[in-house]
């Protein structure tokens, strides 16, 4: 049992040298996802910046994070914060984008 708590150093190096590996680090890359047309089904147009644009919820003016750019958290989004407007088609959500901008 005693051989394994023990340990041997029989490393050359001191202990104020870093340890010589090549570890590289794992970035994550950032994805800017982009506005599409059909996102209007699920009551969302864009604002912001045109290279990094935003979803605005066009019912309660609510934005969310360029990640959120997914159909499935816009779909989220809709049915638990707006279950009555759920079932609309894309026209109700044009009509209410026109609306807004007046």
């Amino acid at each position: 049992m005693d051989k394994f708590l023990r340990r041997k150093y029989t490393s050359s190096r001191t202990d104020d040298e870093e340890p010589s590996t090549s570890v590289t680090k794992n970035l994550k890359k950032v994805v800017k996802r982009k506005h599409d047309e059909d996102y209007m089904k699920y009551g969302f147009s864009w604002c912001g910046d045109e290279t990094a644009p935003r979803p605005q919820c066009i019912l309660c003016g609510d934005q969310l994070s360029n990640e959120s750019m997914v159909p499935s958290k816009l779909k989220r989004h809709l049915y638990s914060s707006h279950p009555s407007c759920a079932n609309k088609d894309k026209q109700y959500s044009k009509r209410c984008l026109e609306q807004n901008k007046k």
